[in-house]
């Protein structure tokens, strides 16, 4: 479970990493290269004026993207194979409630202690944890790279009120990288090979 706080900071990867942890893995003794070392490695090829700025190298696997995208449909089926995520869904609630609120100083015990936070949720799947967010006050941006994925969240989102603002969004972290996109925290959980990275002038973060 990874938790940073960002205070508001650009979005970013550095060299700092937090959280390297597999679910549902093929082969979980499997050697996988980091994004950063995916980043150090990477060899910009030349282009014409014309052409658009390079992305950035991309984290993803294309084996995750699919296995993920087979099982989308079963999201919000806790009994289904995402289930072990909805049993540790209060305890990892519990937790990101009372960092949240102990470092933004907010009451623990109010029935919307995260109003007026900006919150993102990277590779939030079907939304079983940008859910309970937003219901919390936050204004919640998910994204994943599994587009099925994000469809699932945004029809399960818009059928309760409190949960039908969440942006979702078919996207990756290089991505909300390039756009300086800000949030107060960024939380990336049972996301495989993502490194996150709090700048020196922003010197908060829990874990």
């Amino acid at each position: 479970m990874a938790l940073k706080l960002l205070r508001r900071s650009p979005f970013r990867f550095g060299s700092r990493s937090l959280f390297n942890v597999r679910l549902f893995s093929d082969s979980p003794t499997q050697q996988h290269t980091s994004p950063i070392q995916n980043i150090q490695s990477h060899q910009h090829t030349n282009s014409s004026k014309s052409q658009n700025k390079a992305s950035s190298p991309s984290s993803l696997k294309d084996s995750e993207l699919s296995k993920f995208a087979a099982i989308a449909d079963t999201w919000w089926d806790s009994e289904g194979p995402f289930k072990p995520l909805h049993n540790m869904n209060p305890t990892r609630l519990a937790f990101i409630r009372s960092a949240l609120c102990r470092h933004f100083r907010k009451d623990p015990l109010s029935a919307r202690p995260f109003e007026g936070l900006k919150l993102i949720d990277v590779g939030c799947g079907g939304g079983i944890l940008s859910e309970p967010l937003a219901r919390m006050g936050a204004t919640v941006t998910g994204i994943d790279a599994v587009e099925k994925n994000i469809k699932i969240a945004r029809l399960h989102a818009d059928l309760d009120q409190a949960t039908s603002t969440i942006e979702y969004c078919c996207t990756t972290a290089e991505k909300l990288v390039e756009e300086q996109r800000k949030f107060d925290a960024v939380i990336s959980l049972e996301v495989c090979h993502l490194c996150m990275y709090t700048p020196p002038s922003t010197p908060f973060s829990i874990l």
